[in-house]
């Protein structure tokens, strides 16, 4: 409905942008001055040459379950292709997102998995998806999302959808800041293969895309990933060097549909990943002191399994379109710990699983309104070594819910969409979160936008139930924990001049009952025990994104992104300087080429600023600038080539993990 609404409209869109809370005067006027000097021209520009403007990506799903324009939906969304992936150069999940507005991803102590911030909040507050559907991932505040990114195959993807902003009225537990849905690729119809090769700084990797075309009523993809990560980094952790993870990986990936009928087909969706990975860690004695004593660092071992299924029937009628699914996903988890201690070696093994089933329609009612209702149902079990050493005793938690939302048309200036979503779980009882947003079109190319809503995030199974001694410190797990809340709204205004596109945001967030650890007892007879924290954590900020279309080969745009943050969790003195891992200002320029030609180049070029970023363990805040480009060479419609690097100039601050220059290549072959 939302579609054929548009349809009044241009069918240009504006691709997201961001731009964060000024807390620093002088830094706001610099960007403001750049900011309008950019868009003077646009202005000056005719307003009605909307057939100009630099706008992609038309329909987005995520933000409301139903196919939506994205310039419609009020929610702050943002769409990246395979074409815009395979622009960037991205051989990880993580590359391709390297510039999506408000999300900053930084590396971890260990040189593997990542922290991925939206909105300035913690990387377990945002909600990431496959196809729309949850898979099994480490389920503690400090690794929830760490490496879900990693086990994916950037090359199986055919789009990847964002939505900041709180969204548990469409999706439930963990969208606190937002969602990220992976949406995958299925087949075209038409049989072909695609080969490539990718090596660099930090991976080496072959891969394979098969589709297999349309026999009869069957169509079919299988993708398959072959990978090594490399040890090109190490950091000091503790006082310790560590260095990052190496070893194999592999993925494997089908995906299938057969019709039943017209517009009514049987999907099904099948995945496999394994890796092998070890660490050096220098071989050397340590005297931990009460934690235990003399230790000597070994090999560090990480051997992870997933596999993933999915069967959904899905259909389409002039007024509904329906969805039932059901889908498992388990992960298998082993981790040999990197030292000796009274000769006693420790290996942990964890199982991770989650099985649900999902079933909702879009129901057209009349011109003005389409009312999409549906319900859900998982189980998330864990069993190993994080409810005591015998790692024998598993625990899970259920919940089921239902929800239900009307996109409401009025007039030819309005669209508002309602929501509210009722969660009950199995151990803390029942939630209702509620979501209302509205788009104001001023005219087909300037609208205002505005969002208000609540979210939630339960706490997990090892934050419930968790019995874990490591290095001498045992954690407990709290059954009395409250989920996480937040409320959040945002005001937005988008438009397209000309050739120029731009958008401004002001969202705030207000978190409750954050989960978090504390020392319970004193000295050697202490513990560590999970607990919700007394108080709200606020961020707040502006995002901004301003672009143009310099030509009809070049483009820019410009985004800034503003945070102020306050943690309660924090110490007095680290809340003066900012919350841990999350940056004041993040500010990006960039530049692009495209000759549109079947055999020629495009190319990205980009300059990011990052300014006030706070590390807690040295309680500093660190500013830097790293200049990054990537270059493709297109032979013909099915071979490029491509080449790039980020932080040119070799950047290190090993507080904050970066780690100076990346380079990578590839070939890409279709046949």
């Amino acid at each position: 409905m939302v579609l054929f609404y548009c349809e009044r409209f241009s069918k240009l869109t504006v691709k997201e942008g961001t731009y964060r809370t000024m807390r620093h005067n002088r830094a706001a006027y610099i960007t403001w001055g750049i900011l309008m000097a950019l868009s003077l021209p646009a202005y000056a520009a005719d307003v009605q040459d909307a057939d100009s403007a630099v706008t992609t990506k038309d329909v987005v799903v995520t933000a409301t379950r139903t196919e939506a324009e994205v310039k419609t939906v009020p929610q702050t969304v943002e769409v990246i292709t395979a074409e815009d992936i395979e622009k960037l150069g991205a051989t990880d999940v993580y590359s391709a997102l390297r510039l999506a507005d408000n999300i900053q991803i930084m590396n971890t102590s260990t040189g593997f998995g990542h922290r991925i911030s939206m909105r300035g909040m913690a990387s377990n507050s945002a909600l990431i998806l496959i196809n729309g559907q949850r898979t099994a991932i480490e389920d503690t505040s400090t690794t929830q999302n760490l490496l879900a990114l990693d086990r994916l195959n950037v090359h199986t993807i055919e789009r990847i959808e964002i939505v900041r902003g709180a969204a548990s009225a469409q999706y439930g537990s963990d969208a606190l800041s937002g969602v990220i849905n992976i949406i995958t690729k299925k087949s075209s119809g038409e049989p072909s293969v695609t080969m490539g090769v990718a090596t660099g700084t930090t991976n080496i990797s072959n891969y394979y895309h098969i589709d297999l075309g349309k026999q009869g009523k069957f169509s079919s993809t299988f993708d398959m990933n072959f990978s090594k990560d490399r040890q090109w980094t190490e950091h000091e952790v503790s006082g310790l060097p560590v260095k990052n993870l190496e070893g194999p990986k592999q993925s494997y990936n089908f995906s299938g549909t057969y019709e039943l009928g017209e517009n009514k087909n049987l999907n099904l969706d099948l995945g496999y990943y394994k890796d092998k990975l070890t660490g050096d860690w220098s071989h050397k004695e340590y005297n931990l002191g009460a934690w235990g004593g003399i230790v000597r660092l070994e090999d560090a071992k990480l051997e992870t399994e997933r596999r993933d299924a999915s069967l959904s029937l899905t259909g389409k009628n002039d007024k509904d379109d329906y969805m039932v699914r059901t889908f498992y996903s388990k992960l298998n988890k082993f981790r040999f710990l990197p030292y000796t201690a009274l000769a006693k070696e420790y290996g942990e093994t964890n199982n991770y699983s989650i099985w649900g089933i999902e079933g909702k329609n879009s129901h057209k009612i009349n011109g003005d309104h389409t009312l999409t209702y549906g319900t859900e149902y998982d189980r998330y079990s864990v069993d190993g070594v994080n409810f005591g050493t015998s790692g024998t005793d598993g625990k899970d938690v259920s919940t089921y819910a239902a929800y239900v939302q009307d996109e409401w048309l009025i007039g030819d200036k309005w669209v508002i969409i309602p929501a509210v979503r009722y969660d009950h779980h199995s151990q803390f009882g029942s939630k209702t979160t509620p979501h209302i947003g509205a788009t104001y079109f001023l005219n087909d190319n300037n609208r205002f936008k505005a969002n208000w809503g609540e979210g939630y995030k339960a706490p997990s199974v090892s934050e419930l139930y968790m019995d874990y001694t490591h290095m001498g410190v045992l954690t407990l797990g709290n059954p009395d924990l409250k989920p996480e809340e937040s409320k959040n709204w945002d005001i937005s205004y988008e438009g397209e001049w000309g050739k120029t596109f731009g958008k401004l945001t002001y969202f705030h967030n207000d978190i409750e009952n954050m989960i978090s650890t504390h020392t319970v007892g004193s000295g050697r007879s202490g513990w560590s025990q999970y607990y919700n924290i007394d108080g709200t954590t606020k961020t707040h900020g502006v995002e901004l994104t301003l672009g143009r279309k310099l030509s009809d080969r070049w483009d820019t745009k410009l985004t800034s992104n503003w945070t102020s943050a306050s943690n309660k969790s924090a110490s007095a003195e680290a809340s003066a300087h900012g919350v841990d891992g999350i940056a004041d200002n993040i500010t990006t320029l960039q530049l692009t080429y495209d000759d549109h030609k079947t055999t020629g180049w495009n190319a990205t070029i980009w300059e990011q600023w990052v300014n006030n970023y706070y590390e807690s363990d040295t309680n500093k805040a660190y500013t830097y600038q790293t200049f990054n480009f990537v270059v493709n060479r297109k032979f013909n419609e099915k071979t490029r080539l491509f080449a790039g690097v980020d932080n040119v100039f070799n950047k290190k601050i090993d507080a904050i993990y970066l780690d100076g220059r990346i380079w990578r290549t590839g070939v890409e072959i279709t046949f």
